[in-house]
């Protein structure tokens, strides 16, 4: 089994990507295999909006987010960390979500993950900021399986000042642990949502690919072709959020 954290932030040694650091440690001891990616020590450039995932299969822009993409592809957990700007995650992980995740929306690329995410904020509203994290594995199609959401209000101490923090820092990364070996499926959370995709969306997007097929959305196209996703509806096994766990200081 292998668990990806990564986390972004102004500071290495912040309150995020300390979080991220015990979540590993915590994967680790349950026997994960873990790999720590911190955003800002790589080089991820603002989107162009050139579609040449959707038509390539691959981003245009020359820069690390093929090789992010390749690491998150063979994980089966990720852990995924931010401090929060308002209630939105911080503009690096924002960018970050926004590359990786468009061509995951119509392809499910992502849809076999299992996802915790965290965000921290000296303000209010990190469960709001954690909760998008979560796209990085939605699609149209399937999403992924969201295990844990955790959003933490803290102050100028260190993070030790926490520990019940820590605790459902390590707690819910337990149980992304155990959901990923018991292959857990979540079959009713984010219902409506899924409903919603599948009576409307899909139809749509089959449309749009369908259309662009020999051209600009190509690489979707031989993608979803290839999971049978374009003739029968996939069976809908995937959920957005399972679990919401916050913490006030």
């Amino acid at each position: 089994m292998k668990v990806i954290g990564i986390s972004s932030g102004l500071s290495y040694n912040g309150y995020t990507a300390n979080l991220i650091r015990v979540a590993l440690q915590t994967a680790a001891n349950q026997g994960a295999l873990v790999e720590e990616i911190y955003l800002p020590d790589y080089e991820v450039k603002i989107c162009k909006g050139c579609c040449n995932c959707l038509a390539k299969g691959k981003c245009g822009i020359i820069d690390d987010l093929e090789l992010l993409r390749q690491k998150l592809a063979k994980a089966d957990g990720i852990i995924i960390g931010t401090q929060a700007f308002g209630n939105e995650p911080d503009p690096a992980m924002q960018n970050f979500i926004n590359r990786i995740g468009f061509y995951n929306q119509f392809t499910g690329s992502l849809a076999d993950k299992y996802i915790l995410a965290i965000a921290t904020t000296e303000t209010f509203d990190a469960v709001k900021a954690a909760r998008r994290l979560t796209g990085l594995t939605s699609g149209y199609f399937k999403s992924g399986f969201v295990s844990g959401v955790l959003g933490f209000n803290v102050r100028w101490d260190q993070i030790e000042h926490y520990p019940n923090y820590l605790g459902e820092t390590e707690r819910l990364t337990i149980k992304l642990v155990s959901d990923i070996n018991c292959q857990r499926q979540f079959q009713f959370y984010g219902f409506f949502e899924r409903l919603a995709n599948r009576m409307f969306r899909v139809a749509q997007v089959k449309q749009l690919v369908e259309t662009n097929k020999n051209g600009k959305m190509e690489a979707v196209y031989r993608e979803l072709s290839a999971k049978g996703w374009l003739g029968v509806l996939p069976r809908e096994t995937g959920s957005k959020i399972n679990v919401t766990a916050t913490a006030q200081s």
